[in-house]
């Protein structure tokens, strides 16, 4: 493994580097940015990036932001002396996979740096110039859109390639996912972020008063008018107009939207002459719009007026990494809101809140947050302040997916000799694949030697030649 150190302190540079070079590492020690960016450029990749978190010359992050976007990104570990939740979140918010509270062990190193880059392996997580560009671009514009996983960084790389555009934009995803923090980061990125952005929730606005809360109307163009009144076509006018649930869309007012998609122009209710708006229009929904198409329930020609760029949000269940980043900065908000004095979450708590499949995604992860933080009001979350129903769930879930689990015996038998091979082979392949193939540490994963390991892999032929390489990398 090839470890860059950026640490100021000499001792505890020192220190780093004799432990990690002890135990195999291929390690290069700086003590200043500059030099540590002169070591990404000239050697090469490095399987991870330790750095202090403040140094006399800025914050050992500037590194990532300041390399080449060819350069090969890290697994990145941050070090830092403050204890408080805002800094590791802040450290997180920037790149960084993980974090050590300063004085902290050499075996609390060994251990976060195989999780961090058994993370980078097993999620499959790119260091590529676009994957590169779209951390940037979400760091800058979605700072509060958290999470490093690789389905995110899919999306934020087509929202990098679009923001600028004026083309329409659907996001699709579940409830609680972030839809409308993506369309303001649309909105921000885009040259229309010094105008307004107009949010409409479809779903909340009753059908006989959409007309005239998307175009408005002019006085006593029906019963209770007794003002003119702009629409939120008017209110966007050079801006961003956000349509959340646009699933929820009256058909009859579907239509008007689809003329005023097409001639960028619009009719307020009892208005005789069209009024122009220069209006981007980014539309949100949970709904499956291809089905209602079906259905007739939802226009084809404006799904296609508005799906020019569709972009899917993954939901929580499905990146279950990001949990503890989130947990971590609820918690920080939560406190700071509330006057609380939370200091974290132990690890029999998180684990509970990471096997959860949280069907409300974000938004009842942080609602959920919240609570535990109120109720406990001070020192770490622990798996008794975790909500029954959420312990219960995640019990229930962990027992059915445990290896050890029971399994169940065909009605006509098994072959038992054959049942236990394809188990212990998938259990191989497993290690194999979640460290990139080294045979060292997939044996330490399965609890064997080593020599153990070689001649069960001889007996299956299984990845041997990539296992032997993989030996030769680390």
């Amino acid at each position: 493994m090839r470890v860059l150190v950026l640490e100021d302190d000499a001792g505890l540079r020192r220190g780093i580097e004799r432990h990690l070079k002890r135990n195999g590492a291929d390690v290069t020690a700086t003590e200043s940015i500059e030099e540590a960016i002169e070591a990404f450029t000239r050697k090469p990749p490095f399987h991870a990036f330790v750095t202090d978190l403040r140094l006399p010359d800025g914050n050992g992050l500037e590194v990532l932001e300041r390399l080449p976007t060819t350069t090969k990104r890290p697994a990145t570990i941050v070090m830092t002396g403050e204890a408080t939740i805002e800094t590791a979140v802040g450290a997180l918010r920037l790149g960084a996979l993980d974090y050590l509270l300063k004085p902290f062990s050499m075996d609390a190193l060994d251990a976060t740096l195989q999780r961090v880059v058994a993370h980078e392996t097993s999620s499959g997580r790119q260091s590529s110039p676009d994957f590169a560009a779209a951390e940037a671009w979400r760091s800058r514009y979605a700072p509060h859109f958290l999470g490093h996983a690789q389905k995110l960084l899919e999306v934020f790389e087509v929202l990098r390639r679009v923001a600028t555009t004026d083309c329409s934009v659907l996001v699709s995803g579940e409830t609680g996912t972030g839809k409308e923090l993506v369309a303001r980061a649309i909105h921000d990125a885009s040259g229309r972020g010094a105008a307004p952005f107009v949010a409409v929730n479809c779903a909340s606005v009753p059908e006989q008063l959409m007309e005239s809360e998307l175009f408005g109307h002019v006085k006593g163009a029906f019963t209770g008018a007794q003002a003119a009144r702009i629409g939120r076509f008017q209110a966007a006018h050079k801006g961003t107009l956000f349509l959340d649930e646009v699933g929820e869309m009256p058909l009859a007012v579907q239509a008007k939207l689809l003329r005023a998609l097409q001639e960028k122009e619009i009719l307020p209710l009892g208005e005789n002459h069209p009024v122009p708006v220069d209006v981007r229009v980014v539309a949100a929904t949970h709904r499956d719009l291809e089905s209602m198409v079906e259905a007739r329930q939802f226009r084809e020609d404006l799904l296609y007026r508005l799906d020019v760029i569709r972009v899917e949000l993954p939901p929580l269940r499905a990146r279950a990494g990001d949990v503890q980043l989130l947990v971590d900065a609820f918690i920080a908000d939560a406190c700071a809101r509330r006057g609380a004095h939370v200091t974290g979450v132990d690890p029999a708590a998180l684990e509970a809140l990471r096997a959860y499949q949280w069907p409300g995604n974000v938004r009842q992860l942080q609602n959920v947050v919240e609570r535990m933080v109120l109720l406990r009001g001070d020192g770490p979350l622990t798996l008794a302040d975790v909500p029954e129903k959420i312990r219960g769930a995640a019990a229930t879930r962990a027992a059915a997916s445990h290896p050890y689990a029971t399994p169940l015996l065909p009605d006509d038998g098994i072959d038992l000799r054959e049942a236990v091979e394809r188990f212990e082979t998938a259990l191989i392949q497993q290690a194999l694949d979640r460290v990139g193939g080294n045979r060292n540490r997939a044996a330490a994963l399965l609890k064997l030697n080593r020599t153990t390991l070689v001649e069960k892999l001889k007996k299956r032929e299984l990845s041997n030649a990539e296992a032997s390489r993989a030996d030769e990398d680390d």
